[in-house]
């Protein structure tokens, strides 16, 4: 059986993170670790906090504190978000250790005596106030290409374009407001034209198990010419990894030749072996699309300029964007539901978040995270199919056939329930295996749905009846196996009921020929409170209420 090292992106500790970076990469890696490991395979799961760089100064600044302060801030509002979702790592890291700042020098100095590093004057702003050069977002000015007032020193958010120094029009320093100069400083550049190559020969022979988007990225960036890319900065607290070169001692690297080491840096930490093991592993990541060519050109590039043995990643799997209420989520404007909303006010229960993000996972296209739309899956997915399901089938074991399961034969409609769940099993896998995640928690509801109606039909069959609710005993089992990866917590409260083990996948659905219940039953999902929908409702103004009282609960519906 094939290793894994599984990673999500690492998440940036200037501020805490939002549902769309959730589903981006954290909660999608952790429910494909979960499928491998339920499969019978060997995985690592590792993720951390990524904490260097301009944007953590910037908002020290702001705040006038050290970095270090925000990052540590930071760093436990992430973890409590994670940990609230339920999402198991095995290792969770920071990039701020020394472990990292010494793996990232040594693989720094491999890079630069093979000749990938070349040295080359840039013309930066430099404020005589701050008595420093000014990284991109120390200056703010007005865009000379289409006249937006606020772009970056680097990038105007407006139309999207690289700006240089001549592109920014009343250039000020946001730390003091002055008016910055033009002047020179040495920077370092990796040479990606000279690795273009490289690159292309080492990822061509992976790309076709990427997800469509990485790909695509992926070959837009191939039809370019690759120029060599800056890889320091002059941050005013010098807060990132020291730059060990003579001439350099005021710099750091930039952060996404640092961040992208963390991995390995975060491998090492619970491995002694990690090269080792690494190396007859499979390597794959967890992203949101922004994250593609920093993923799929600067980390490879690093890997093979430095003539690592470390392989370069094998899958990428990326995600479109999740909006709001078709809005980017947006902190200062107050647009969106962030992690730490959902740790701190009662917006409803971890299995419901974790099942919605999934079944609306930007796989393919942007999709929308909509209030009504999370209270309607709730109320038909998990109420009316799953959770009525599972206490409709122990409901009637437990009062018509004395808690027990026996059965002794099937007849040819049973066969073809069977037959049909073990069909949706095929595909369910198939699904999983591509990590098509959204379409893999499809085909587990949809053998609800099936399981559902073999219960319905039953009706008006009193010869049959009790034999086919101790059939859906074995379904209901046997679902709790497929939504594990999913909602782990719900399955564990079904294999409670059932008396059963988790473990690995079964092979097949087969019928479980004799078995007990708990005596212990109860609702596995309830109804948001009438107190959680108006939590939720404050953060859409212009929607109405939403309604469920026309929903029934599953004690109505036991037959």
């Amino acid at each position: 059986m094939p290793k894994k090292f599984i990673t999500s992106a690492l998440p940036y500790v200037n501020n805490q993170p939002h549902l769309g970076n959730i589903v981006g990469s954290v909660l999608g890696s952790d429910v494909y670790n979960r499928y491998c490991r339920k499969s019978g395979e060997e995985t690592i799961f590792i993720c951390g906090t990524d904490e260097y760089g301009t944007a953590t100064e910037m908002e020290a600044i702001k705040q006038n504190v050290h970095p270090r302060e925000i990052v540590e801030k930071n760093r436990a509002l992430h973890k409590k978000v994670y940990d609230w979702i339920n999402c198991e790592f095995d290792f969770f890291g920071q990039t701020s250790c020394p472990e990292h700042t010494k793996l990232v020098q040594e693989i720094f100095r491999r890079c630069y005596k093979n000749g990938y590093f070349e040295i080359q004057e840039v013309e930066q702003f430099y404020c005589e106030e701050c008595a420093q050069f000014l990284a991109d977002r120390y200056v703010e000015g007005t865009c000379g290409l289409c006249g937006y007032l606020n772009a970056r020193g680097d990038q105007c958010d407006q139309c999207g374009r690289c700006l240089r120094n001549n592109d920014l029009k009343d250039p000020k320093c946001v730390i003091c407001s002055g008016v910055p100069l033009v002047r020179s400083s040495n920077h370092l550049f990796l040479r990606l034209d000279l690795l273009q190559n490289k690159i292309k020969e080492c990822m061509d022979k992976k790309k076709y198990g990427w997800s469509e988007n990485a790909i695509n990225i992926y070959n837009e960036w191939l039809e370019k010419d690759l120029i060599s890319r800056c890889m320091t900065r002059t941050l005013k607290y010098k807060w990132g990894v020291p730059v060990p070169l003579e001439g350099f001692e005021d710099k750091v690297f930039y952060v996404w030749f640092d961040a992208v080491i963390g991995y390995l840096t975060f491998l090492s930490q619970i491995r002694e072996d990690w090269e080792e093991w690494l190396k007859s592993a499979e390597f794959i990541q967890f992203m949101g699309k922004d994250n593609v060519f920093f993923h799929s050109f600067i980390f490879p590039g690093i890997l093979l300029a430095s003539d690592s043995n470390s392989p370069t990643v094998d899958v990428i799997n990326s995600t479109e964007y999740l909006t709001f209420n078709k809005e980017k989520f947006s902190k200062s404007r107050g647009i969106g539901i962030f992690g730490m909303d959902l740790v701190q006010k009662d917006l409803g229960p971890s299995c419901l978040w974790r099942f919605y993000l999934i079944k609306r996972r930007p796989e393919t296209k942007d999709s929308d995270f909509n209030i009504l739309d999370f209270i309607n899956v709730s109320n038909s997915d998990l109420l009316g199919n799953i959770g009525n399901l599972c206490q409709r089938i122990l409901k009637y074991i437990a009062k018509n056939c004395g808690s027990k399961i026996a059965v002794d034969t099937i007849d040819e409609e049973d066969q073809k329930f069977i037959d049909n769940v073990n069909h949706l099993l095929d595909e369910y896998h198939g699904c999983m295996k591509k990590i098509s995640l959204r379409e893999g928690l499809n085909k587990a509801v949809e053998i609800s749905s099936v399981t559902n109606k073999y219960i319905q039909d039953l009706q008006g069959k009193k010869d049959k009846i009790a034999r086919g609710f101790q059939i859906g005993y074995s379904a209901i089992v046997f679902l709790a196996h497929i939504l594990e990866p999913f909602i782990p917590e719900t399955s564990k409260k079904i294999f409670r009921m059932c008396k059963a083990e988790s473990g690995i996948f079964p092979s097949r659905f087969e019928i479980i020929p004799k078995a007990s219940i708990s005596s212990d039953i109860h609702i596995l999902f309830n109804p948001l409170t009438e107190e959680q929908l108006a939590n939720l409702q404050s953060y859409v103004q212009t929607e109405s209420k939403p309604d469920i009282s026309a929903i029934e609960g599953v004690e109505k519906l036991a037959l």
